[in-house]
C-alpha cells in the first residue's frame, strides 16, 4: 500500500482532541496494525510493537448509551468509518491526501456522532 498518511503524525494531532471527547464518551485506546507481519496481521495497542503502521483505529461509545463509533484510518489514504446509533448501522469511507485532511475528516465524523 502506498503511504500517503502519517499515522503517526495523525495520531499526535487527535490526542490533544481525545481528551475533549471523553466528556462524552468512552474512547479506547488507538489501535494500530502493523503492515510488516505476516497475514493475518494482528491489531495492536502499543505503538512501539509495530514497526510498519498500515492502520490505525479508535472506538468510542456515548456515555449511558448503546450507541458506538468506529473508525480504521489507513495510510493509503482513506478511513472506514461506522456509527451504531438507536440501533442503526451507518459505515462511509472518506479519503483524504493527508495528515491534515485525515485528521479534519476524523474530527468531524466524531463530532458529528457526537451531536
Amino acid at each position: 500500500m502506498e503511504h500517503i498518511i502519517d499515522l503517526d503524525a495523525l495520531a499526535a494531532r487527535l490526542q490533544s482532541v481525545m481528551g475533549e471527547w471523553r466528556r462524552w464518551a468512552t474512547v479506547s485506546l488507538l489501535t494500530w496494525r502493523d503492515e510488516a507481519e505476516p497475514w493475518p496481521q494482528t491489531i495492536k495497542e502499543v505503538r512501539s510493537s509495530v514497526q510498519v503502521p498500515e492502520s490505525m483505529g479508535f472506538t468510542l461509545q456515548k456515555h449511558g448509551s448503546d450507541d458506538m463509533f468506529e473508525t480504521v484510518v489507513w495510510t493509503g489514504g482513506w478511513a472506514d468509518v461506522g456509527f451504531l446509533i438507536d440501533g442503526e448501522v451507518y459505515s462511509f469511507s472518506p479519503t483524504f491526501s493527508d495528515a491534515g485532511g485525515a485528521y479534519g475528516a476524523v474530527v468531524k465524523d466524531v463530532e458529528d456522532f457526537l451531536a
